[in-house]
């Protein structure tokens, strides 16, 4: 396997987000999210008055997590069904930890983006298992402010498999590896770093 650079596969706003979409969580997520933006007048909604129960159904989908300069990004928050995908609780644990080498500043980088800018990302992700099964994960991060001090923002994440699983993989079974298959990024009302690229295994 090689490591190539690989650019956004399309640039859409919220707005036309909707068509790309595939999981039930990543639609919730939009819908929510788009909702949040426009109470909050265009500004980014804020992680302390964001109110998690009109999406109570997908909360087993939902990762929250925290970007900490210069380089954590701490989970908060972890649904059951990531946690069984990945094979532990990783609530508390730095994510770049669980990256390799190679791509941790890529990875660090596209947290930092969507805080940054501010602006989200849907991504296809194939996740390998130590059980040899491989999943094709959908993801969509969008970005919360932060009021916390050390924390510059927060990222809310729809993770759901695209392809049927039963939701319990065999005991023991642990999360090796996951690639990018594709990512596009939406433009939220504050453009987008379109010179992003990812580093994927060809």
């Amino acid at each position: 396997m090689a490591w190539t650079e690989k650019p956004p596969a399309t640039i859409v706003t919220l707005a036309d987000l909707a068509p790309l979409l595939r999981t039930d969580s990543a639609k919730f997520l939009a819908s929510g999210y788009a909702k949040l933006l426009a109470a909050a007048g265009g500004a980014i909604p804020s992680k302390a008055s964001l109110d998690l129960s009109p999406i109570a159904r997908m909360l087993a989908d939902v990762a929250l997590v925290a970007i900490e300069a210069p380089d954590r990004c701490i989970f908060r928050l972890v649904g059951e069904n990531l946690k069984n995908r990945m094979g532990f609780d990783p609530t508390n644990l730095n994510y770049y930890d669980l990256v390799p080498d190679i791509r941790r500043g890529y990875a660090q980088r596209a947290m930092n983006m969507v805080i940054g800018r501010p602006m989200g990302f849907r991504a296809d992700i194939t996740q390998v298992y130590s059980s040899g099964e491989a999943l094709t994960i959908e993801t969509l991060g969008m970005p919360l402010a932060s009021n916390e001090s050390g924390v510059e923002g927060f990222i809310l994440f729809a993770d759901e498999a695209q392809s049927r699983w039963d939701r319990r993989l065999a005991a023991g079974t642990r999360l090796l590896g996951a690639n990018v298959v594709r990512r596009d990024l939406v433009d939220i009302g504050f453009g987008v770093d379109a010179d992003f690229r990812d580093l994927v295994e060809t």
